[in-house]
Parts: structure tokens; C-alpha cells; sequence
């Protein structure tokens, strides 16, 4: 899947590719702040601001293999 990686600075342009230094550091500027204050606080308008869908987390199974503290605590008293 993984196979035809190639650097940024080779990939094919683009017809419409335009300033991509100004690009990059407005999605690092959003990244930053979405960072800071939570995910879509702040998005692209093409984005769009409705959420027609939200993730049901607690269908969520537990992290217990990836997450050392929430490991339950078994004490034998």
C-alpha cells in the first residue's frame, strides 16, 4: 500500500497549484490552534461548518492494551 511514497518536493504539480508556502503555513496555523482549543474549532470554509454526524465514542471498546493507566487494578485483600 505503502510502496509509491515519494518526497513532497517531487510529486507532480498540479494544474491549479498556486502559493503553496502560504498553504502551508495557514493549515500549520490552524493545526495550531485546533491544537489548542479543540478539533474544528477553526476549519477551512470549503469544509463546511455542519456536522450532519458525530462519532459514538462510547461504542468505543476499552484502551486497555494501548493505555497503561487505564489498566484495572485488581487488589487481593
Amino acid at each position: 500500500m505503502l510502496d509509491d511514497l515519494i518526497a513532497a518536493e517531487l510529486r507532480p504539480r498540479t494544474l491549479f497549484e498556486g502559493d503553496t508556502d502560504r498553504r502551508d503555513r495557514l493549515m500549520t496555523a490552524l493545526d495550531e490552534v485546533n491544537g489548542k482549543f479543540g478539533k474544528f474549532t477553526a476549519v477551512p470554509a470549503a469544509q463546511g461548518f455542519r456536522r450532519d454526524w458525530k462519532m459514538r465514542a462510547e461504542n468505543r471498546s476499552p484502551a486497555w492494551t494501548t493505555r497503561i493507566d487505564e489498566v484495572p487494578l485488581v487488589r487481593a485483600d
